[in-house]
């Protein structure tokens, strides 16, 4: 069965970053869909089952994970769990230090 989010034939980039670094995770975004990447980039939102589960189906259809490394991101219980799942499917994480 097809997954419907791997329907674009572009790089798929699922961006891990704390919420007080939307703006540099924005900054992210635009600059890999200059390259033509398809990016995922979730907004905030209340942790919850049905949350955990949309994020970890894009993480799972992803072919990387950006982690936004920040002294913000680090203390995000979203970053760990996204970046967890990243690891437990086999997708790889790439880490982006950011002061």
């Amino acid at each position: 069965m097809l997954n419907p989010l791997r329907r674009f034939d572009r790089r798929r980039t699922f961006i891990s970053y704390a919420v007080r670094d939307l703006p540099l995770s924005r900054a992210c975004l635009e600059r890999l869909r200059a390259c033509d990447e398809f990016v995922f980039l979730d907004y905030p939102q209340r942790w919850s089952t049905s949350a955990q589960r949309t994020i970890a189906e894009w993480v799972r259809s992803a072919d990387r994970v950006i982690y936004v490394a920040t002294p913000h991101s680090r203390l995000s219980r979203w970053v760990r769990f996204e970046v967890e799942a990243a690891r437990r499917c086999g997708v790889p994480v790439e880490r982006v230090a950011l002061l």
